[in-house]
C-alpha cells in the first residue's frame, strides 16, 4: 500500500510544489515510510472496511502530519498543510457519491440501504452507532465511538480528529445535495458526547452546496 492507492494520491505532487524538490522530497519519502510502517503493523481484526479506511484515509493523513511536526513545522502550521490536502479528498470524495445517488427517488433508494451505508462508512469494529431512526424524509443516528478520534488520540495528535469531520461534512455535504441534505448537530472531536448525524430528502428548490 502506498500514497498512490490511497485517498490523498495526489500528495507527492502537492509537497514538492508546495515545499520544493529537496525539502518536498524528503518530506514525501519520510511520510511514505511511516505510512507503509502503519500500514503493515496493525490487526485490522479481519475487517475489510475497517482496513479500507485506515489505509486508504486514516493513516497517509496521520503519516503526513507527524511528518510534519517531525520536520519541526508548528502544530497550526502542520495542520493547516494537512487540512488543505484533506479539502481536495474530500471534493474528490463528493463527486464519487454525487454520481452514486440516484437521480430518481434517491432518498427513498438511501432510506432502505442506511444500514449497509452505515457498516460501510462506520464499520462496527471501529464505531458505535446508535439510536438509528429511518422516518419518511429525515434518517437520524448518532455515533458514540468514532474511530478517527480514538486513533487520532492513540498516536498523539487528537488534533487531527476535527480535519477528518470536516472531511466528511464537506463530502457528505456536497456530494449528496440536493436530493439529500446532510446534517451535523455536534462532533465528538469538539467535545460533544456524540456525532448527531441527519440525512433528510431535499426539499425543491433546495440547492446543492
Amino acid at each position: 500500500m502506498n500514497y498512490e492507492s490511497s485517498e490523498l494520491y495526489f500528495l507527492e505532487k502537492d509537497v514538492l510544489r508546495e515545499f520544493g524538490e529537496e525539502l518536498g522530497g524528503k518530506i514525501f519519502i519520510r511520510s511514505a515510510k511511516l505510512y507503509a510502517e502503519l500500514v503493515v503493523t496493525t490487526d485490522y481484526r479481519g475487517s475489510k472496511t475497517l482496513e479500507r479506511q485506515l489505509t486508504r484515509l486514516v493513516y497517509p493523513v496521520l503519516a503526513y502530519y507527524k511528518t510534519l511536526i517531525a520536520f519541526g513545522y508548528r502544530k497550526d502550521i502542520a495542520i493547516e498543510y494537512v487540512r488543505k490536502e484533506m479539502h481536495k479528498a474530500a471534493e474528490e470524495c463528493a463527486e464519487v457519491l454525487a454520481a452514486q445517488v440516484r437521480p430518481v427517488f434517491a432518498f427513498r433508494a438511501f432510506r432502505g440501504n442506511i444500514k449497509k451505508f452505515m457498516e460501510y462508512k462506520f464499520p462496527s469494529e471501529a464505531w458505535i452507532c446508535s439510536g438509528l431512526k429511518a422516518k419518511r424524509k429525515k434518517i437520524t443516528f448518532q455515533i458514540d465511538r468514532c474511530l478517527y478520534c480514538e486513533f487520532s488520540k492513540k498516536f498523539g495528535c487528537s488534533e487531527l480528529a476535527e480535519v477528518f469531520c470536516d472531511y466528511e461534512k464537506k463530502a457528505f455535504g456536497k456530494g449528496m445535495r440536493p436530493k439529500i441534505v446532510f446534517e451535523c448537530g455536534g462532533e465528538i472531536a469538539r467535545g460533544y458526547e456524540a456525532c448527531s448525524f441527519c440525512f433528510r430528502k431535499g426539499e425543491r428548490g433546495e440547492k446543492a452546496e
